[in-house]
């Protein structure tokens, strides 16, 4: 990816999270009961994984920063790209999608939340890049926790039940 490209995903990420900002609130856990067809009360971030969320609400404190997420579905690498700017941003996503057998590029707003469990940031509105229309892509859903013995793990699943460990790294 030319440094062209990675700024011109950078701009429309900051731009999503700044002028597409929406309350975190209750909006929230209603999104996350329509969108996941669960009850309001229990999010299941995947049917074959061990995480079910229960009482998903604001998070405390919000999160500023960006970061760089990798992760595989099926054999497929993806890179992501995460801007927060307190409690909603956007994230950018490049994959090869086999069906079309082209590299996609898909924006997608995040918003974020709390649970027993850790944080939840739950995908919404992808966008195809290079289109700018909404994209047949089923929107990122990622779990990040701080163990007791201080290490972070952070698992993604998308609205389809496809899950990933993810390697996170922040970005400067």
């Amino acid at each position: 990816m030319n440094a062209n490209k990675v700024a011109s995903i950078a701009i429309l990420l900051v731009g999503m999270g700044l002028f597409n900002a929406k309350a975190a609130n209750a909006k929230l856990a209603e999104e996350v009961k329509t969108q996941l067809n669960t009850p309001a009360n229990q999010v299941n971030i995947s049917q074959s994984s061990p995480y079910t969320i229960a009482q998903v609400s604001r998070a405390n404190s919000p999160l500023y920063g960006t970061w760089k997420l990798n992760y595989s579905i099926d054999g497929i690498l993806y890179e992501s790209f995460l801007i927060m700017n307190g409690y909603t941003g956007g994230m950018g996503t490049t994959y090869f999608d086999p069906n079309i057998r082209k590299t996609r590029v898909i924006s997608q707003y995040m918003e974020l939340g709390s649970s027993s469990q850790g944080l939840i940031l739950i995908g919404s509105n992808p966008i195809d890049y290079y289109t700018n229309r909404p994209a047949n892509y089923n929107p990122d859903n990622f779990l990040m926790s701080i163990q007791p013995n201080g290490s972070l793990i952070v698992v993604t699943c998308d609205r389809a039940s496809r899950c990933s460990n993810v390697d996170i790294q922040a970005v400067k």
